[in-house]
């Protein structure tokens, strides 16, 4: 019996976890790119803020250490206490190099309860103004506010 109500306990306790939107704030992590892309992994961090109608804005900073580039984007979507369904609109600042252009990207991250933080995971695709980029995944932790 006691063993039933842990396990309920759980179960309740994970889903209030993933339903309670805390979506706002800092998420860090990397983004990935599939074979054929520049590099393969990238710094990713989103500045997002929810609203109480499940909307969603920010920016998202992408940084290729390698090569010392970066670009800050804008974004907005829909969050629908699940998945996370994020386009970005416009390139903000960057610093690039010769023929690397920055993509305007399109993901939709799944909001999963890990060890004792937040995540968000899932694909991204996105396109430059000479195409389609190629694509890859994302995986963000939800940062501790600083105080």
């Amino acid at each position: 019996m006691k063993k039933r109500l842990l396990i309920t306990y759980l179960i309740v306790h994970c889903f209030s976890v993933l339903s309670a939107q805390n979506l706002s704030g800092t998420w860090e992590g990397v983004i990935t790119q599939d074979k054929g892309g520049i590099l393969s992994e990238y710094t990713f961090k989103i500045f997002l803020t929810a609203n109480k109608n499940n909307q969603v804005k920010g920016t998202a900073f992408v940084k290729a250490d390698e090569l010392d580039i970066y670009a800050i984007m804008s974004f907005k979507g829909k969050f629908d206490g699940e998945y996370i369904n994020i386009q970005e609109d416009e390139i903000l600042r960057e610093k690039r190099i010769d023929d690397i252009f920055w993509c305007i990207k399109d993901y939709t991250l799944k909001l999963v309860a890990g060890s004792n933080k937040l995540q968000l995971e899932g694909r991204w695709r996105g396109y430059t103004h000479t195409g389609a980029c190629i694509p890859g995944e994302i995986y963000l932790t939800k940062a501790e506010p600083r105080v």
